[in-house]
């Protein structure tokens, strides 16, 4: 382990050209007195690093010591660079080897080299969770990704969609992150299932392995999965008339897609366009319509406008109250 710090320390004096003992136990996460040691081991075993005193000071290497790696070019650099931006493979605790792997890489880049890095730091940042998405708990997580990357069969506690609980003794496939929230693919008795990470209450590793089918690819099962999620989801079509004062601001209210429709059909005499819109549920669908107040009209169906009106009727003898 010591030997791995060594390294790190330093890859990271040849690639910062100068840092004090406080930055790099920071980056190294040791104590201060730990830096000192690792200094004295590594002047002993010969490696030119000298300390500047003095306010500004710190420790650095001699240029003299510094190679540069060729091959590489401005835009593969940058490429490189983009695996250490923030995103959820940090959720899966490879954040610190994967920066340390990209130092020793790129510790003995030229100085133009450094600058492309840094410009890239400075322009992209990922942010992968979605808008008013609060963070998942997911405590299993790294037992989870350790039964993957070992085939070993798993225990799960889990809590369903509807809040019942259950146990299931499943063989993970992989891991996969969809918008910041990772699902994992397995194969059970019933056949092949997706869990969501974070309503898994507990887990336990077997040592029992399982044999993955050679013809299994990952990416190919999410991307089908997916497509037949989508289309198994609850469809709840109605006939919608838009007024023209909403027509500027609904792709805030239902997206592109209905602003899509709208455009494709003709206004009447007073600028009212009538589109059919596909929502999940009825439940849904009552509260957009209820939102867009008297700029929309409910052509269709029947069942709609009465639970809007009868919702209407609630909330304005709650607020007369």
């Amino acid at each position: 382990m010591r030997a791995d710090r060594l390294l790190s320390l330093m890859m990271l004096l040849q690639n910062r050209r100068q840092m004090t003992a406080e930055e790099l136990a920071t980056e190294l996460e040791v104590s201060k007195r730990t830096i000192y040691r690792d200094i004295n081991a590594l002047s002993i075993a010969g490696v030119p690093v000298y300390a500047n005193g003095g306010p500004g000071g710190g420790y650095a290497l001699l240029d003299s010591y510094r190679t540069t790696l060729t091959g590489l070019n401005e835009n593969e650099i940058q490429a490189l660079f983009m695996l250490t931006i923030p995103g959820p493979i940090s959720d899966l605790g490879v954040s610190r080897q994967l920066k340390t792997a990209v130092l020793k890489l790129t510790s003995s880049f030229a100085d133009e080299h450094h600058e492309h890095a840094n410009y890239l730091r400075q322009r992209l940042h990922l942010d992968a969770a979605s808008w008013f998405q609060t963070d998942e708990p997911e405590p299993h997580l790294k037992t989870v990704q350790k039964a993957v990357w070992q085939d070993c069969q798993l225990i799960l506690s889990y809590r369903r969609s509807n809040s019942a609980m259950s146990e299931r003794t499943i063989s993970p496939y992989g891991l996969v992150a969809k918008a910041s929230i990772w699902y994992l693919v397995a194969a059970t008795e019933q056949g092949m299932r997706v869990y969501r990470v974070s309503r898994i209450k507990a887990v336990q590793m077997t040592q029992m392995r399982f044999t993955r089918p050679q013809d299994f690819d990952l990416a190919e099962f999410w991307v089908g999965w997916v497509t037949r999620y989508k289309t198994s989801l609850p469809k709840y079509p109605v006939t919608l008339r838009i007024g023209p004062d909403l027509v500027p601001v609904l792709h805030y209210i239902l997206g592109n897609n209905a602003v899509a429709l709208v455009e494709q059909s003709q206004p009447d005499s007073e600028g009212w366009r009538i589109i059919d819109y596909t929502f999940e549920r009825v439940e849904e669908a009552q509260a957009y319509v209820l939102g867009m107040g008297a700029s929309v009209d409910i052509i269709a169906p029947e069942e709609l406008r009465i639970r809007v009106v009868k919702l209407a009727k609630d909330v304005v003898a709650h607020y007369s109250r």
